[in-house]
């Protein structure tokens, strides 16, 4: 660890709660010209220091002793412009991920239970083709639709956490071999609909399999093509033509938007996201019009606006926005659970390979409530 590494840290949690050095200064009674040439790395501080900027952010000592850990194979892109907050999230993820990511390889080492990438001989670049080839090495028929994405992930070799960003402009991101992975990270910020989750794991698997090369591109800014092309991949993955041919032809005597509801609940997906596979399969010609039937036909059959109170004219009728921003019948948070990392935790902590506050610093548990976690666990 470098003073650099201490005044990159400090500066990190000053920008998640929006601190000031002025501000930051006060609560710890210090000048902020010190302050300062800590931040730039001009100064080492002393440990009386530390432990005030520790109570000052309310962070634990030891999240300012941290080393910054580099990933040299992230794709963690957007579109959207991030705020100075939002930036600091950025960076407070990328280092809770290369964290997590050596956890998780340590337990795995330790446990002796490091499962092979079992896709990494898929090169197709044809993205239908190659979610069909993922689907295959699964042996999953051609009509089955997945009940559990997280299980074939740990299948796959691929690990996945499920955690809230801290912002919402971007869904998702992946980490390549080289940095422990392959590994998908998926926000669960409040607001952020299970469906749309569920199609970001597929949309970044897509990614993986698609454009290995894009691991080593250090860019921040999303490639549309790339982004249009990983959409396509996942929703095929998640929604095969021939599996969405044998339920729209079996609901072919219900209503449509309860034709729609019923398959999308088979799926696990937005309405969204059928709505465009239809048009994909050429059920139908616009999307726009497709929207705007299923929008106007919901709110004549339910007498009430889709969830959000949107109307057909706000909703993105192109294909940029996969899954709907709110949808009817949705998901529930127990539709989609990771739980291999907390398993292999678990099983760490019973070998007396980590100490019980080791085990609540990998699942990010203070030690009170990793003591109820841990009798949870002996209750069965």
């Amino acid at each position: 660890m470098g003073i650099q590494d201490i005044g990159d840290n400090v500066r990190r949690h000053m920008k998640i709660r929006g601190l000031t050095i002025p501000q930051l200064s006060a609560k710890m009674g210090m000048g902020t010209a010190a302050l300062s040439n800590l931040l730039n790395g001009k100064a080492e501080p002393k440990s009386s220091t530390l432990i005030k900027l520790a109570e000052g952010l309310d962070v634990p000592f030891d999240e300012l002793l941290a080393d910054a850990p580099k990933l040299k194979s992230l794709r963690f892109r957007t579109a959207k412009i991030l705020s100075g907050r939002e930036k600091a999230e950025r960076d407070q993820l990328r280092h809770d991920s290369a964290i997590w990511l050596s956890d998780y390889s340590f337990l795995e080492k330790e446990l002796k239970v490091a499962p092979a990438y079992r896709l990494s001989h898929i090169s197709c670049k044809e993205p239908r083709a190659a979610a069909m080839a993922v689907r295959s090495v699964f042996e999953l028929e051609r009509e089955a639709p997945i009940y559990d994405i997280s299980e074939l992930m740990e299948l796959a070799g691929i690990k996945l956490r499920i955690r809230p960003f801290g912002f919402k402009k971007t869904f998702g991101l992946s980490i390549g071999h080289e940095d422990g992975g392959p590994g998908i990270v998926v926000n669960s910020e409040e607001g952020i609909p299970v469906e749309r989750q569920l199609f970001t794991i597929a949309h970044e698997l897509g990614h993986l399999i698609l454009h290995k090369a894009s691991y080593k591109d250090p860019s921040e800014t999303e490639n549309e093509i790339e982004e249009r092309e990983a959409d396509l991949f996942a929703g095929t993955f998640l929604v095969p033509d021939e599996a969405l041919e044998k339920e729209w032809t079996e609901g072919k005597g219900l209503h449509f938007v309860d034709r729609v509801l019923k398959i999308k609940k088979i799926f696990k997906v937005s309405y969204k996201t059928l709505l465009i596979r239809l048009v994909q399969m050429g059920k139908a010609s616009s999307l726009t019009d497709l929207i705007i039937k299923f929008s106007q036909d919901y709110k004549a059959m339910y007498h009430h606006d889709l969830k959000g109170h949107y109307e057909p004219e706000s909703l993105s009728a192109d294909e940029s926005n996969p899954v709907a921003d709110d949808d009817p019948q949705e998901l529930d948070v127990s539709d989609l659970m990771e739980e291999r990392f907390s398993r292999l935790v678990r099983d760490a902590y019973e070998k007396e390979i980590i100490s019980m506050s080791r085990a609540g610093e990998m699942l990010n548990l203070s030690i009170s409530d990793m003591r109820i976690l841990i009798r949870a666990w002996q209750a069965l």
